[in-house]
């Protein structure tokens, strides 16, 4: 008894989870397998168009060629005036992108609603600390959290020699 072709002989015995996956399989084979021969055609591309410019250009130019060059020099020129005329006429006399103003640390505790100086120093220095808040979401209670290496290291800091 011979056994039963397989599942790929017969596509309207697969599920559609498996069509798509198949379908998607071979895309993704075919793809790479075109990404793959990229370098050479490329390579046989610029080859190309090295014999036609100088076929072209080089050795035989008349007037529709050099014409040609000068309309390809002439827009790119355009492209790159208008864009830099464009910025200029945009941003001229905006401080927009310029540098920002340096921000105290009492104008960031006054936006967070923080008055204790000695609040703000922590929240500015301290790597590790645990914020306690209330139920409005004010700030009520900062808590500096330290390791025992930097406990150690602290006390071995702060004892007089």
């Amino acid at each position: 008894m011979r056994a039963e072709r397989p599942i790929i002989s017969h596509p309207e015995r697969q599920s559609w989870s498996q069509r798509v996956t198949s379908s998607t399989l071979a895309s993704v084979a075919w793809a790479l397998w075109l990404y793959l021969w990229l370098p050479a055609l490329s390579a046989l591309l610029w080859i190309a168009g090295i014999h036609m410019t100088y076929a072209y250009i080089v050795r035989a130019p008349d007037k529709s060629s050099l014409l040609l060059i000068g309309l390809i020099v002439l827009a790119c020129n355009v492209v790159v005036s208008s864009w830099s005329s464009y910025n200029y006429i945009r941003f001229v006399g905006k401080t927009r992108r310029r540098g920002a103003t340096a921000v105290t640390h009492e104008a960031v505790g006054k936006f967070f609603g923080i008055t204790d100086p000695a609040t703000i120093s922590l929240l500015s220095k301290e790597r590790r600390l645990n914020l306690h808040f209330d139920a409005g979401g004010s700030l009520v209670n900062v808590e500096v959290l330290r390791s025992e290496d930097e406990e150690k290291l602290l006390v071995t800091s702060e004892t007089p020699p």
